[in-house]
């Protein structure tokens, strides 16, 4: 009786058969790579901005933003990692047909936009602080 309240609604339906245990086994595999992979770019953004601010302190006059770095760095992986999945792995699908399903590409795929779209949303707040900082306000003018 309590495990099953511990267990919640979500697994009172599921039968014990073996297709929606092998099921299970996929999803629960395919969250764990996406968030293994999104951890993984979230770590390289990390070492990106790093990297970025350490530039910036050494020389004021560079403009180095860690942010549209990762961008870019993202978009060419997500290349890269596209034709590995479509080109190379799909011709040799005994030894890594894991690798070249278009599920495991879509929870990549996810993982990758996931990553650019936090690396813009801090880059927007950074944006934003530093103008309230210089108190640097934009003005709309309106001809009348």
């Amino acid at each position: 009786m309590i495990p099953r309240l511990l267990a919640g609604s979500a697994f009172t339906h599921r039968s014990n058969s073996a297709s929606g245990i092998v099921n299970d086994r996929f999803h629960l595999n395919v969250m764990i790579n996406f968030l293994l992979d999104l951890i993984s770019n979230l770590a390289i953004l990390a070492v990106l901005l790093a990297g970025c601010c350490i530039v910036n302190r050494m020389r004021p006059d560079a403009c180095a933003n860690g942010y549209l770095m990762f961008v870019v760095f993202a978009g060419v992986a997500l290349l890269f990692d596209a034709v590995l999945t479509f080109l190379v792995f799909a011709d040799s699908q005994a030894r890594y047909g894991k690798f070249s399903t278009t599920d495991a590409f879509v929870a990549r795929l996810a993982a990758y936009l996931t990553a650019c779209g936090i690396a813009v949303g801090l880059s927007r707040i950074r944006s934003r602080k530093a103008a309230e900082r210089t108190g640097a306000r934009a003005v709309v003018g309106t001809s009348a």
